[in-house]
């Protein structure tokens, strides 16, 4: 009998407690649930306001089978649809709602679910970022990304882009996609016609008009970059690097400032990646770079050799372009630095004499070697005629004798042109 008080009594008294609870806390539940999914529903509603502003009433859309969206939510008052679409960013998937108007326009974008790196892809979040979408149509024309923070603001766009494709199915109409950035015509800016050839080594390769042509190959860069790297090099009919221009890849910020202009400028002109000099602190990406200019460039003779004349005497040496009674040539020696060439371009005039000369000496000493550019020094070169030469420059003996190296070189490449 004790045992039943002290063991049996207790446990069914707390089994009738946890009963009494349970019931309870199912009927408070039942009580409280549609106001908690009201107020749910309302705080959603308010974020697709946001994006939406004349917005009301919206009803979620099945976005089954609407490829990288998370959800759709059309207004009932006729103002136009709210989505949810995702691409894959730096940190992983990126979300971005975006009100599409009754007119296919853009009202307004938001970002949703992120990892991106604080203070650079998040910047994606930002107003100064967010307020150029607005009032744009499917094409985003004008839509820049944000520098430092490629990677993210691509993905942005992207997510936005399958939003647009969502739109158009849903509202059942048509949408245009975004024309591609086009990286030929950024190396050959001032070209049109670009027709694709094949050209075995490249990715894929293209004649761009009479001025040359473009390969893109692939190459590895940082070591934790989740993608490698397009290189377009474009490749003058002299045989020389006319541009370089990286299309998609996955380096990230600081290694991606290598990606920009002002390093990618420092190939023009040259017929080989080498005497580049590596950019610190990415030194992985500035050598995926050469690896990739110096793979194109050894590609470079064949398609060089389709564009000589097949008539009509003997082509001019390479890097020999005649003009009206100029004659003008670019030719390399090699200089005191080590990792470099000094390139020099000559004029020169019906009579034999040079009418112009400019000097790329960036590879030598600074102050020193690097004096062969100033005019101080080329202008001493007009007027004289082969096997003649200015002083050498003090300090700079080496140099000055690349640059009379080079000039040799095109006088032989003049008199080859008159068939002496």
């Amino acid at each position: 009998m004790n045992a039943v008080k002290e063991f049996v009594v207790p446990a069914a008294v707390l089994t009738v407690i946890c009963l009494v609870v349970s019931a309870v806390l199912a009927g408070t539940y039942q009580v409280t649930k549609p106001v908690i999914e009201a107020a749910k529903r309302a705080e959603a509603d308010a974020s697709r306001v946001v994006v939406l502003p004349d917005g009301k009433d919206f009803e979620e859309v099945s976005a089954s089978g609407l490829e990288n969206i998370v959800d759709a939510y059309k207004a009932g008052n006729g103002a136009g649809y709210v989505i949810t679409g995702k691409a894959k960013g730096y940190g992983g998937d990126l979300q971005v709602m975006a009100g599409i108007d009754k007119d296919g326009k853009i009202a307004g974008v938001k970002l949703m679910d992120n990892n991106e790196t604080q203070g650079i892809g998040s910047k994606t979040g930002e107003d100064s970022y967010t307020s150029q979408y607005k009032g744009k149509d499917s094409t985003l024309d004008g839509v820049t990304t944000i520098s430092g923070a490629t990677i993210s603001s691509k993905a942005f766009q992207s997510a936005v882009t399958s939003i647009f494709q969502a739109y158009g199915s849903l509202a059942g109409v048509e949408v245009a996609a975004p024309e591609a950035e086009d990286y030929k015509a950024t190396v050959f800016p001032d070209v049109t016609d670009f027709s694709e050839i094949t050209v075995d080594g490249a990715k894929a390769a293209y004649k761009a008009g009479d001025a040359g042509y473009v390969l893109v190959m692939e190459s590895k860069g940082w070591e934790h970059a989740t993608s490698p790297m397009e290189v377009f090099v474009g490749i003058g009919n002299d045989g020389k690097i006319a541009g370089v221009v990286v299309g998609e890849n996955s380096e990230t910020p600081p290694v991606s400032d290598v990606l920009k202009p002002e390093y990618l400028s420092k190939f023009i002109g040259k017929d080989s990646p080498d005497g580049i000099d590596n950019v610190s602190g990415a030194s992985q990406t500035s050598v995926g770079i050469k690896k990739a200019v110096r793979a194109a460039m050894e590609l470079a003779p064949g398609l060089i050799g389709d564009a000589a004349p097949s008539e009509g005497g003997d082509a001019p040496a390479e890097g020999d372009v005649p003009a009206g009674d100029l004659f003008t040539t670019t030719t390399t020696a090699k200089g005191y630095g080590q990792s470099g060439e000094v390139s020099v371009t000559v004029s020169i005039d019906a009579e034999g004499k040079i009418a112009s000369i400019s000097v790329d000496a960036s590879s030598e000493t600074t102050g020193l070697g690097t004096q062969a550019q100033d005019a101080a020094y080329t202008d001493t070169w007009k007027g004289l005629g082969e096997g003649e030469a200015p002083a050498a420059i003090s300090g700079a003996t080496v140099t000055s004798n690349a640059v009379q190296e080079a000039v040799a070189k095109a006088f032989a490449a003049y008199n080859a042109s008159k068939g002496a």
